[in-house]
Formats: C-alpha cells, structure tokens, sequence
C-alpha cells in the first residue's frame, strides 16, 4: 500500500466518522494516533512507525510545509473531497526536545455535515440574537459552541454576517469570513477592527481569549453591533469571572452582555444532545450584585438521568458541567 493510499484511507475513514481533528502524538519508539469526534476521543488503527514518519511528510507536502524541518512549529492547509464535498485540511506540527514532530490534523466540513441544533434551542435564543450586544457561549471543546453560533448566524438571513476564527472552522458562503494569522499580523484584535469598517450587523468572533480582543468584542457590542463568541469556562459564571480577569469593568458587562450560556454535547440513551444552561441580562445582574448562583445545570442532569435519558456513568460525568 503506498503512503498516498494510506494517508487517504486515513482522511476517508475520518470524514465518514465526522473527525474534527487526528492527533500524532510521538511515543519512543512509534506513534499514538488518536482522533476526535463528537462522541469523543478514540485511537486510529496501528501503523508501523515508517509508514506513520511517511504519512506525517505526505500530509506535511501536500500542506505546502517544509518536510524537512521537525522542530519549528509549521502551520499549512489543503482541501480533500470527499463524497464530492470539499473538506478544507489545517495542518500543524511542532517538535519536541528528542526532536520528534507532532501533528495536529484540523478537518473542516461543510455546514451540510454539521449536525442541526436542536430547534427549541434555536428558538429560545434567536431573539437575543436579534439584539443588539454581547451572546458568549462557554463550554469545553467540541461542545458544539462554533456550530450553535453558526446556526444563529443563518437564522439571521436579513442581516450581513461576519466571522472572525482561529481557524475557520466550518465553511459558510453566506458569512464573509476572515481568519486570524498571527504571523501577518492578522491578529483577533486587528481583525475586530478591520470588521467594523465593514459595518457587519453581526459578528462571529471564535474566541475571546485575551484582555485586548475582550475590550475590542466588548467595544464592538456597545457600539450596537451584534456579538456572538466564545470564553472557555467551566459554568455561566466562570465567564463573569474571566472577563473581570481581561479588566472588563461590571458597568460594561451590565450594558453590553446580552447573555451568557454554558454548554455540552450529551450522549443520551438514543443519540448525542445538546445541553445549554443560560442566563440573561437579569440573571447577570443578580449575579454581578450578590454573587448568588443557582442549581440549574445539575437539576437539568439529575432530572435527565431521573428520566431514564441518560445511563449512571453519563450522570457522573457531567454533573458538575
């Protein structure tokens, strides 16, 4: 089997299981490969080690990298089709100090592939999205945060729409969609404000994950634009806490922060779901002036389970968010 065939089966076999992204992790004397779907993180099938070393460089060429450098972090990207759909490949890699490459494998699918949000949550929080100010969505990774923003995003067919991403993780022709590169100085900072010379009516930024891009998103959302983005957190309230932490002042929280939610992607007894706990500018308040938090997110999992929704390990796990 040549390496070409390999590295193709490779990316087939993960397209068809919905892969987000495939690890190459270096071990000392052969390499974990894992992937990662919605339903988790699971190990691919064995290669020897030269057929790993072979694929890692195949997919390293056909991303425009330098196959002959393993220790300075690369960055590069190709699209593979599949099903006669485009899935856009991001490639990174880094060495470690033995000067052994990892890899990083990003797949980026078409909206089509992207399972569709529950409908009730859509239309619980469309009408915020049809004010003005800040929505931020907490959760873990592979919580389903970029797809649920994108879902709102379509929703809004009167309005112009514009994406800021580190990467682009889902391809939408509707949206203008920039993504950031740090390297041509294309940071979230300077990007936010190239955005608003384009007057979008809403903006999509992937996350906030530093005081300057914080104090540029929450700008954006006093000045009247609609803002949807991201704050890794492990409640609705640890996303109070972080924005303080970037030095967003209370005044500006209370006026600009339409809501916050915090999110997870449950396998239930039938399939995998979507829960959301979320509060709104009152909620927010109350909480900002009394520090008071509620139950809602472990009732939501107790009563689940409760429900015969979800299987005792399932409850332990994500009882606590």
């Amino acid at each position: 089997m040549t390496t070409e065939t390999m590295a193709n089966d490779l990316l087939m076999n993960a397209c068809g299981s919905l892969v987000t992204d495939i690890y190459f992790f270096p071990k000392e004397d052969m390499y974990l490969i894992e992937a990662r779907n919605d339903q988790g993180k699971y190990k691919v099938a064995d290669f020897t080690l030269d057929e790993v070393l072979a694929i890692i460089n195949f997919l390293k060429f056909n991303s425009g990298l330098d196959v002959s450098e393993r220790r300075r972090p690369q960055k590069g990207s190709f699209s593979f089709y599949f099903q006669n759909n485009r899935i856009h490949i991001r490639i990174s890699t880094v060495g470690d100090f033995k000067n052994r490459e990892s890899m990083v494998v990003r797949l980026i699918y078409p909206h089509e592939f992207n399972a569709e949000v529950n409908q009730d949550i859509l239309e619980e929080l469309l009408p915020i999205a049809r004010r003005k100010g800040m929505m931020i969505f907490a959760g873990p990774m592979g919580s389903g945060k970029t797809s649920l923003m994108y879902s709102l995003g379509r929703q809004l067919v009167d309005k112009q729409v514009m994406c800021i991403e580190d990467p682009i993780e889902i391809v939408e022709d509707q949206f203008l969609q920039l993504q950031v590169n740090e390297d041509s100085g294309m940071s979230y900072e300077e990007l936010i404000k190239a955005s608003l010379r384009h007057r979008p009516e809403v903006l999509i930024i992937g996350e906030i994950r530093d005081s300057n891009t914080a104090k540029q998103a929450m700008q954006a959302a006093l000045c009247g634009y609609t803002v949807m983005t991201t704050i890794h957190g492990k409640s609705k309230y640890s996303v109070i806490q972080r924005l303080k932490q970037f030095g967003i002042e209370d005044p500006d929280i209370l006026n600009a922060v339409n809501s916050i939610s915090y999110q997870r992607l449950i396998p239930t007894i039938s399939q995998i779901e979507l829960f959301i706990d979320l509060m709104e500018q009152n909620d927010i308040k109350k909480f900002i002036e009394t520090n008071e938090v509620d139950n809602n997110w472990t009732t939501m999992i107790q009563n689940t389970l409760k429900n015969g929704y979800i299987d005792e390990n399932t409850y332990q796990e994500y009882l606590y968010g």
